[in-house]
């Protein structure tokens, strides 16, 4: 099977495990609000985006340890894959361990974290076994073969692991339903989430020991000792960019509890899961493709790489676009759909009594395609392994990203973080990243690459401001209205990319590739 058809098969399965995940998602979330209430969504919110700052313990080890794994499978180097996954199993054992220490030693900060800590008591809740629960979530996963995920991958086999996905999401979701209608116990449903946390693990594990039985034999192969100080160097500069990643998406639920509140944080909360779950999705692309993109680039050819490079970013723009556009128009109709007309957010009281507009739902589709945009670069960046070029790059994420947080909150509200993040990817990844990516590796001229970004922006806001016009005109509304507004935005956004750009390389190389996963076809080089 050629490497198309792999990223193809990773796509398909990945975002229909994706969407059965988005659906089954947003069911437990309305009947967990409905059930619970704010404050316990401000709670998952906050302790979740906690522990995603221990996992910067893992040092950016597992994104380092992939890339060593392309070569190896392209040349079928058994000795060699042992070797480094024997590396991979006992380094996350420890880093399991460490995140568990540090998540312990974080439990005495808890009221400072949460501005209205006495509200978990007024809710029965012991903030203590709370946290302890997600601790050992978080861990869990670096503990119970989580690693052999990350082997699968990189052999482009993720389809087999995203239908094995499906039944255990739908399991795990179906019993938390059922707790939360029968019980509304908050500690059981978390528990049930543990649980199924750490079965898919062993499943995963055991469907990567029958494919490769080989992993398992022992091996005297060893990694060099000056390898493995190279490998260090990876990973002390991977840190860096793993770091600004966690602070961009973590911060936020942090930063609102400490200045404002739980409440806050709830609020926020159920714009970001939207976000998070559509992000979610669109990242099966990548999935797909990332492992393809290190096994072509392992072949030194430039041309095909340059290509690869343009076409991903093409399809980023389209597919991040439409959903942008899509949430901009949308997201507020679905909130009031979902939920109620009362959770939507459009205006904002601050501590000072001012009334603030909040374009949450605008500014929100805006961080998803810059999102879209920095993903694509950082896919390409960890594939060819570009780990310590500009690795202080990510400091400007972390400075620009808390410095307007910090700065906007207060006076904003939640949109104060959208624009943090928004800011800090203008600032440095979609700055930076193309002169790593274009100008030190694949040797394109940087600045007509940017114009062609920019232009494909262009599209995308004149969709937008076409889709809203039209939508405006339609006057439906309830579910119809927003399905016949949904395919305006879809038809008017992927017209307008097709109209542009249906005879450029990079559109007739989609369709050739297209035409590839017929029986028979093949373009890989």
């Amino acid at each position: 099977m050629t490497r198309t058809k792999y990223s193809f098969f990773n796509w398909i399965t990945g975002v229909g495990a994706s969407v059965l995940t988005l659906i089954l998602s947003f069911v437990t979330r309305a009947v967990f609000i409905r059930t619970l209430g704010n404050s316990y969504l401000g709670i998952e919110g906050l302790f979740t985006n906690i522990l995603s700052f221990l996992s910067l313990a893992e040092l950016g080890f597992g994104s380092a340890i992939v890339f060593k794994l392309y070569k190896p499978l392209e040349e079928d180097d058994r000795p060699r894959l042992r070797a480094l996954m024997r590396l991979y199993r006992r380094t996350y054992a420890v880093i399991g361990c460490v995140i568990a220490f540090l998540g312990v030693c974080l439990i005495p900060l808890l009221p400072v974290l949460i501005k209205d800590y006495a509200t978990l008591a007024e809710l029965r809740l012991n903030g203590t076994v709370i946290f302890l629960i997600y601790l050992v979530n978080s861990a869990s996963s670096y503990w119970f073969f989580a690693y052999k995920t990350s082997f699968v991958q990189a052999a482009q086999k993720s389809y087999v692991l995203n239908i094995l996905g499906y039944g255990m999401k739908v399991a795990s979701s179906v019993c938390q339903i059922v707790i939360l209608l029968t019980t509304g116990d908050f500690i059981v449903y978390l528990l049930v989430q543990i649980g199924f946390v750490i079965l898919t693990n062993l499943l995963y594990a055991a469907v990567c020991d029958r494919r490769y039985p080989y992993l398992r034999e022992k091996t005297g192969e060893r990694i060099s000792r000056r390898e493995f100080r190279e490998f260090l160097r990876d990973c002390s500069a991977l840190f860096l960019y793993q770091a600004a990643t966690v602070v961009v998406n973590a911060s936020d639920n942090i930063v609102l509890s400490v200045l404002l509140g739980l409440e806050a944080v709830g609020v926020y909360f159920k714009y970001t899961s939207v976000k998070t779950a559509l992000l979610g999705l669109l990242y099966n692309f990548f999935s797909g493709v990332r492992a393809s993109v290190g096994s072509l680039f392992t072949t030194g050819n430039l041309d095909w790489s340059r290509l690869v490079f343009r076409t991903v970013g093409l399809c980023t723009s389209i597919l991040f676009g439409v959903t942008a556009v899509g949430t901009a128009v949308l997201l507020n109709d679905f909130i009031a759909l979902w939920l109620g007309p009362e959770h939507v957010l459009t205006v904002w009281t601050t501590a000072a009594g001012t009334t603030v507009a909040s374009p949450l739902a605008l500014l929100v589709a805006v961080e998803m395609y810059l999102t879209g945009r920095a993903y694509c670069y950082g896919t390409f960046r960890s594939s060819m392994g570009l780990f310590r070029q500009m690795r202080f790059r990510p400091l400007v994420n972390i400075v620009v990203n808390l410095a307007v947080s910090i700065y906007a909150v207060p006076r904003l509200g939640p949109v104060g973080c959208v624009l943090g993040t928004i800011a800090s990817y203008l600032a440095s990844n979609l700055l930076f990243d193309p002169f790593i990516i274009c100008g030190k590796v694949l040797e394109m001229p940087v600045g007509r690459y940017f114009l062609s970004t920019l232009g494909q922006d262009a599209v995308t806001v004149c969709a937008g401001l076409a889709s809203w016009r039209l939508c405006r005109l339609i006057p439906l509304g309830g579910v119809p209205g927003f399905i016949v507004h949904g395919v305006v935005c879809v038809a008017v956004t992927g017209g307008a990319f097709a109209a542009c750009y249906w005879r450029t390389g990079e559109f007739r190389f989609l369709l050739s590739t297209a035409k590839s996963l017929l029986p028979g076809r093949k373009t890989d080089p």
